[in-house]
């Protein structure tokens, strides 16, 4: 997968984007190509990302779907810098930088494999978990606030239970099984959580012991997404921003750190001990 070359992700992320939009209109691909003079194949290859994307026919096809003035215009932007690599933006409002970019590429992965240094991977978070992170990291957030975005963090589970779910590993530290989010009956139901969805046959969870030492992903936490018909993407997110990349050299050096940390981490079966031993200190 790491081979295939395709069109740049902005376009993949304004297909995506095209197609929910005319599901959402209620018209069908044939009305929506006769309205517009082209053909079906053309509407197809650009719903699907199988295509670049011209910022006519994309203009177009907003106004049809009467997309308001200002998502009109942000969509249009991306495909005019289309060409520009990789993508990164910081955060508006309470939801992380690329809120929506993040879950639709959930969506459409094959396999997601996630390190992280400091928290449960958002795909495995609990509400309690979730609820104690989020007012933890923002005081200033009222409780209808926290719900909202507890809400938007657990929705984006769903598509780990599907029928075609993709493969999701998430690699975690030893010490963020260890540190107290919310209270010790919020850890306990966290990390039972994890145990459960190892089991899934599609979940592998591997922690990274503490005396592991130093490794490659002591670098920063990173999603690396792989498609059936598409590029794989790095998801790197930091303090008020994130960025994707899908330069070849960017996403080879991601792979290269996920090998190593495969080397570095333990076995599922043992990271599941591991875990069910931390959990039992809780108690």
């Amino acid at each position: 997968m790491s081979g295939r070359v395709g069109v740049p992700v902005r376009v993949r992320r304004v297909s995506s984007e095209l197609r929910e939009l005319r599901l959402r209109s209620g018209l069908g691909a044939e009305e929506v190509a006769g309205a517009l003079g082209m053909s079906m194949s053309k509407l197809s290859r650009m719903e699907s990302g199988q295509r670049g994307l011209q910022a006519d026919d994309v203009s177009a096809l907003l106004g049809l779907y009467r997309v308001p003035a200002r998502r009109r215009e942000e969509l249009l932007s991306l495909v005019r810098n289309a060409a520009m690599p990789n993508w990164w933006q910081v955060q508006e409002g309470r939801l992380p930088a690329m809120w929506e970019e993040t879950t639709r590429f959930e969506r459409e992965a094959a396999a997601i494999f996630n390190y992280e240094t400091t928290l449960v991977p958002g795909m495995l978070q609990t509400a309690g978990y979730a609820s104690a992170l989020v007012g933890g990291t923002d005081p200033d957030l009222n409780i209808a606030e926290i719900e909202a975005l507890v809400t938007s963090r657990l929705s984006r589970q769903t598509v780990l239970n599907r029928a075609k779910a993709p493969y999701f590993e998430a690699l975690i530290e030893q010490s963020t099984l260890e540190r107290l989010v919310g209270d010790a009956a919020v850890m306990y139901q966290q990390i039972r959580h994890l145990v459960s969805a190892a089991r899934q046959d599609n979940i592998t969870v591997r922690v990274v012991e503490t005396r592991a030492g130093a490794h490659p992903g002591l670098d920063g936490p990173f999603v690396l997404f792989d498609f059936d018909q598409h590029p794989p993407l790095v998801l790197l997110e930091n303090r008020g921003s994130s960025a994707f990349l899908e330069e070849p050299e960017h996403v080879a050096a991601t792979r290269e750190a996920l090998r190593r940390l495969h080397e570095a981490a333990l076995p599922a079966h043992d990271s599941i001990a591991l875990m069910n031993e931390i959990a039992d200190k809780l108690v």
